[in-house]
């Protein structure tokens, strides 16, 4: 019975097993096929939202077709709700971009890249974006990591060196010659390079460019008169005119190529070659104002080796004047004629004109100026600059012409801020530092001076003009007098003739006691002609020391007639001595 009992218990205990074993068995299987119920579910959701945004986009497209970008935009956003994918946003940052809103094209363009950035045409589109709105840098962090993506990508290259051409044109360069590198010769790169050389000053290297140039395209003529043009601006003329004489060759009645012949001949100051081919030339085109000119111009340079030139230039700029009233040149070239004639009231008529016709032209303000100066007329050389700081405000000349006036008019307080502007816009200019330093010498102020002219002498130890003036101005103070003899006899060796050199190399030998030598010194500046009061004072004073009263109280007298507002000259009449 036990044993039974235990045989029915065990098989209890084994049913007991069987079906808690069975049990869990069922829910697993029940929960498994209800987890993949709802992954059917929502695989059907999302190809349900998938399709519907596919709906979406569809129908954008249709409105991009039709020019409707804002009835596109709107079916772009319904679509990225349900399927936000980098190329609805793409989209999306297009038609924004085409309707002028930058700021939401450039949000949705941001997003495709994030959502995709290894595509390269998201951040193409991303940076034309940035184009648009005017934010360059950005756009070259676009093509920065474009070519980082694929660096053989040539376009994003070239893109990226035009970005960098304005504000970085060097890096430009080197991106354009890696292309080059790369690809062999390409006209636009080539191009690209030889602008950027122009710019540069470089003239020599751009037109390295366009003969490589001319080799992709030969028979390009208007390509080989720029390179003949550059080769010229390089100084390179053999090569310009080589350049010129076989376009010729192949047609000799070409109008460009012989003007631009005759213009390298100019530039050579060749007159006779270059007076030759545009006289073939205006009887060829027959009444053409800009050959004209170009006649004109090269007769009015033949002027230095015979001036007759200036009777055959001349009516040629007022026939030209009277054809193209508009145009400034002619009235440039009547003014230089004029100033060259001494004739500054007709050549500042003329210089006014240029003002009025192409006011920013700085050297027609500059030439106005200095025949008011040349005339004394102070006041209206400072109406004239008036005017210049409106058109040309940044040009140093007309500050520095504005001190001078200011000065001639005894006013050297205003004179010092116009010279101080004047050389922070052309620093180091020789003329400028030179006029302030004497200006503020006048004024006393002794520590500003010679530090200017310390400066001066740095920049040009040679320079006559400040080792004349500083040495005066030392001799003056009775200081560094034997430095100051040396300085001045620098300047006399420059300019052997120039009585106010001849005067301070005197007057620092009176300054040292040696009045014989002074005396010599300052009797060839009065031999000189055009000797100031100043210089006959000075010889008064060297005459009262060397005991000649008589010339002395000439000599005084002399100066004192030059100038009657010298009231210590008038004591030292009324003394008789020093």
């Amino acid at each position: 019975m036990k044993t039974l009992r235990q045989f029915i218990r065990i098989g209890v205990l084994g049913c007991l097993v069987v079906v808690a074993g069975c049990a869990p068995t069922k829910e697993a299987a029940r929960v498994h096929e209800e987890s993949a119920q709802n992954k059917r579910i929502d695989q059907k959701l999302r190809e349900a939202l998938r399709d519907q945004a596919l709906s979406h986009f569809i129908d954008g497209a249709v409105f991009d077709v039709k020019g409707e970008y804002a009835n596109a935009i709107l079916e772009y956003q319904e679509a990225v709700k349900d399927d936000p994918s980098p190329a609805i946003y793409y989209a999306m940052s297009k038609d924004y971009s085409l309707l002028g809103k930058h700021a939401p094209a450039a949000e949705s363009g941001r997003e495709a890249v994030r959502l995709d950035s290894t595509n390269i045409v998201y951040r193409e589109n991303l940076a034309a974006v940035y184009l648009n709105a005017f934010q360059p840098d950005k756009a070259i962090e676009q093509y920065e990591a474009i070519v980082r993506i694929d660096s053989n990508y040539t376009t994003g290259w070239f893109n990226l060196a035009r970005l960098y051409q304005t504000s970085r044109p060097l890096r430009a360069l080197e991106i354009y010659q890696r292309i080059l590198d790369q690809n062999g010769d390409d006209w636009d790169v080539l191009i690209q390079m030889a602008e950027i050389y122009n710019s540069l000053g470089q003239f020599d290297k751009a037109a390295e460019k366009y003969r490589r140039m001319v080799e992709l395209d030969p028979s390009n003529r208007v390509l080989q008169r720029q390179l003949a043009e550059v080769y010229a601006r390089a100084g390179n003329f053999k090569e310009a005119t080589k350049v010129l004489e076989n376009i010729l060759e192949v047609d000799q009645n070409d109008p460009d190529a012989t003007a631009a012949l005759a213009d390298v001949y100019l530039d050579q100051r060749d007159f006779p070659r270059a007076v030759a081919l545009y006289e073939k030339l205006l009887n060829r085109v027959g009444n053409n104002p800009e050959i004209k000119l170009r006649v004109g111009i090269a007769y009015l340079g033949q002027i230095q080796r015979d001036s007759t030139f200036i009777a055959k230039a001349k009516p040629i700029f007022q026939e030209v004047n009277k054809e193209v009233p508009n145009d400034w040149r002619p009235d440039w070239y009547l003014g230089i004629i004029a100033a060259t004639e001494k004739q500054n009231a007709l050549a500042q008529k003329y210089f006014e004109r240029v003002t009025q016709l192409a006011d920013w032209n700085g050297d027609a303000w500059w030439y106005l100026g200095t025949t008011y100066f040349q005339d004394g007329e102070y006041q209206k050389l400072l109406d004239a600059m008036e005017r210049a700081r409106k058109a040309v405000p940044k040009d140093s000349r007309v500050y520095f012409l504005t001190g001078l006036a200011y000065s001639r008019l005894n006013e050297p307080e205003k004179a010092v801020p116009a010279l101080e502007h004047s050389l922070e816009l052309k620093p180091n200019d020789l003329d400028v530092l030179s006029t302030l330093a004497l200006t503020l010498d006048g004024m006393h102020r002794y520590q500003e001076s010679d530090s200017l002219y310390e400066l001066s002498l740095k920049i040009d130890p040679k320079y006559h003009l400040v080792l004349n003036n500083y040495s005066y101005s030392l001799a003056e103070r009775g200081l560094q007098l034997e430095r100051a003899l040396e300085m001045a006899l620098q300047a006399i060796a420059a300019e052997p003739d120039n009585a106010s050199y001849l005067d301070t190399v005197g007057w620092i030998y009176f300054r040292l006691g040696r009045y014989e030598e002074a005396q010599r010194y300052i009797g060839k500046a009065i031999d000189a002609g055009g000797a100031s009061a100043t210089v006959y004072e000075h010889m008064g004073d060297i005459c009262s020391k060397l005991g000649q009263k008589e010339n002395a109280e000439r000599y005084w007298k002399q100066a004192l007639d030059m100038d009657a507002t010298n009231q210590a000259l008038r004591d030292k009449l009324a003394r008789g001595s020093l």
